[in-house]
């Protein structure tokens, strides 16, 4: 524990703070001045940016989206009138949202631009409720402009999206795009082995996921991004009325997953229906008889 010598002079110079801080004048304290934006992003696809802060000693705030950064770059931009010593910041790229874990503020953010009064939920028409991080604001090299520094990283998301980010493709705008899960239900009466294959450019078939599944179960076997947005499903050992296409599994774990010449073994052959994802689809449920 400190001793009372080494509590002295801390609590002196606290004592000396207060008295400074008592002197700022209520205007001073709430006086307009513009912010320095210094959000970097280190993903590897573009990322937007809203901004909420106080204009006024009211508490509202003034929403405005989005800024558009492109990977391995900083914004350069500011807001101008803010009041008070913080500014909330929402980043956002596919579906992935950047803070990811807790949040400081909710505010109905509009998918297009925006400069208007923040609003909390419930949100009307086109607006989303999304999570903003409420950052400190700083100072920046210019005299009497202040500056927020935020960093996008991937491995500021969960431990399953992280891995995805890393590598992400990108859509038609530079964004990331969006992960498609693919569940799979099972309306059988018995117990069955589903897989899930996606196609290889160097041809053949990807084993993307083999899990059983009880009769009237649904499960999600497969997260991530398929080539062609397409996936393949069926059941190990069972074909498929109107596959559409055979395969075979391979013999060991990480051999090779051909296209069914007729000569496969039946426990190993699987009769595919294919799935699309449609645009802007993150989700889709493919069904086992």
């Amino acid at each position: 524990m400190p001793s009372l010598r080494l509590l002295a002079p801390r609590l002196l110079a606290a004592a000396v703070v207060s008295g400074l801080l008592s002197l700022v004048s209520p205007s001073e304290a709430l006086a307009q001045r513009d912010v320095l934006l210094n959000i970097c992003n280190e993903t590897g696809f573009s990322v937007a940016i809203a901004s909420a802060y106080r204009t006024t000693a009211a508490d509202d705030r003034t929403l405005r989206s989005w800024f558009l950064v492109e990977p391995g770059e900083c914004l350069e931009g500011a807001v101008n009138n803010v009041v008070g010593a913080t500014l909330d910041v929402h980043v956002m790229s596919g579906e992935w949202r950047w803070p990811a874990r807790t949040s400081d503020a909710v505010y109905c953010t509009p998918a297009g631009s925006t400069f208007a009064l923040a609003t909390g939920e419930p949100c009307s028409g086109a607006r989303q409720a999304r999570n903003y991080i409420r950052l400190p604001i700083g100072a920046s090299r210019y005299r009497g402009i202040g500056q927020v520094d935020y960093r996008v990283r991937c491995e500021s998301l969960s431990a399953e999206d992280a891995a995805l980010c890393v590598g992400a493709p990108r859509d038609e705008r530079g964004m990331a795009q969006i992960v498609r899960t693919l569940e799979v239900c099972h309306g059988g009466q018995r117990e069955v082995e589903a897989v899930v294959l996606l196609d290889r450019t160097s041809g053949g078939f990807e084993l993307a996921a083999r899990q059983s599944l009880a009769a009237g179960e649904c499960a999600d076997l497969y997260r991530g991004f398929p080539p062609g947005n397409r996936v393949f499903v069926g059941t190990v050992g069972r074909n498929l009325d109107g596959g559409s296409l055979g395969a075979c599994l391979p013999e060991t774990a990480d051999g090779p997953v051909l296209a069914d010449g007729g000569v496969c073994d039946a426990t190993r052959n699987v009769r595919l229906n294919a799935h699309d994802f449609r645009p802007n689809v993150s989700r889709f449920t493919a069904y086992l008889d």
